[in-house]
């Protein structure tokens, strides 16, 4: 009978952390999310940094827009003249020339509009 006993309860000690584990884990695979009109590239896990400037090139076929900006104390970065990616629909109402402040997402050497307005 103390065998019994014994063997009964070593069962119940193993087998709830099993059960335990199971439970934990996710019954149905989490929704992936659709994020529409975001930046124009996939660095939407960095921050958004804003700046001002001026529109020097607009490249509508490549969806870049180079943009001669001020100092972006965020980043470190100089006043300088870049190249940032940017969807069609951001442009629309932009002209070379505009003066802008601009949101955008940086990744070493590439940078994409988040937003865009004529100042």
């Amino acid at each position: 009978m103390k065998a019994l006993h014994c063997i009964t309860l070593s069962l119940a000690v193993l087998v709830q952390p099993a059960l335990a584990e199971d439970l934990l884990k996710p019954t149905t695979p989490a929704p992936s999310l659709d994020i529409d009109a975001g930046p124009a590239t996939e660095m939407v896990s960095e921050p958004v940094v804003h700046a001002t400037g001026t529109i020097e090139a607009i490249d509508r076929e490549r969806e870049v827009v180079t943009i001669a900006h001020g100092p972006v104390p965020a980043l470190k970065w100089p006043a300088s003249t870049m190249q940032f990616q940017v969807r069609e629909q951001q442009l629309e109402g932009l002209e070379v020339g505009d003066a802008v402040r601009i949101g955008f997402q940086s990744e070493g050497d590439e940078a994409a509009i988040v937003s865009i307005d004529k100042r």
